[in-house]
This record gives structure tokens, sequence and C-alpha cells, in this order.
């Protein structure tokens, strides 16, 4: 497994202090190590912390998104990017970028932000991931 930096950025209202924050984190990774740089989150989260201006634009940055989520993991089963065999609601990525975007690079489409799904006895994560794009 790879190891996970993680940075919370929860500033609500101050993107320019929040978006430097990350910035940092962003820069100081990149150049001191070969990992790549991540965000887990959702396009509402997201708009919560860094606005909709340029502050919430992160291009090059990989996402890895929990919207929308099902709790039908057997009927509604993802192909591509969207769900129920790929006719369904398709993954809402964020800060700029869609699913076709090639730093959009995970979908946690069952069991993420809440969604209980009972799998296992338990609130199972079922993630999709498009290894291609992680360059």
């Amino acid at each position: 497994m790879e190891p996970r930096l993680h940075l919370i950025v929860q500033r609500e209202g101050q993107a320019a202090v929040d978006r430097a924050d990350f910035n940092g984190f962003f820069d100081y990774v990149t150049a001191h190590s070969s990992y790549k740089v991540g965000v887990y989150s959702t396009g509402s989260v997201w708009t919560s912390i860094f606005g909709t201006g340029s502050a919430s634009q992160i291009p090059n940055t990989y996402e890895w998104t929990y919207e929308p989520e099902t709790t039908n993991y057997t009927g509604a089963a993802p192909v591509g990017w969207c769900l129920s065999g790929g006719s369904g609601p398709c993954a809402q990525f964020f800060g700029g970028q869609t699913n076709a975007s090639s730093h959009a690079l995970m979908w946690q489409w069952s069991g993420g932000g809440g969604a209980l799904n009972g799998i296992g006895g338990f609130n199972g994560d079922l993630d999709q991931i498009d290894s291609s794009r992680l360059g």
C-alpha cells in the first residue's frame, strides 16, 4: 500500500488561505518524493472550501470522488464512469475536472459519503480506479 500524506483544509470562506496551504503541500510532496498528489472530495465539499473561482481549479491534481453513490451495488454497478451499466448517473469530479479529464482517477461509487450498502454486515467501499490515467 502506498503511503498517504494528508492535508485537511476546512476553513470555509478563506479560499485564498486554503489554496496557499494546498499549494504548499502539493509543492513539497512533488519536490521531495516520487509520489503523486491527489484529492478525495466531492464537488459540494470542494466548493464550500475553495469557492468557484480560480482557487478552486486543480487541473494537474488527481481526484477521487464519491458522488454519485449507490447502495444498490449489484444492480447499479458502473461501466466506465457511470452507474447502472453505463446508463445511470456518472461520477462527478470537481476542481474544474470532468470524468474525461486525465486526472479524474478514482470513484468510490458505493459505500462512500455515508451511504450504507451492507456488504458483509458493514459498509464496504467499492471503488473504481482508472490506473491508465496515473502517469
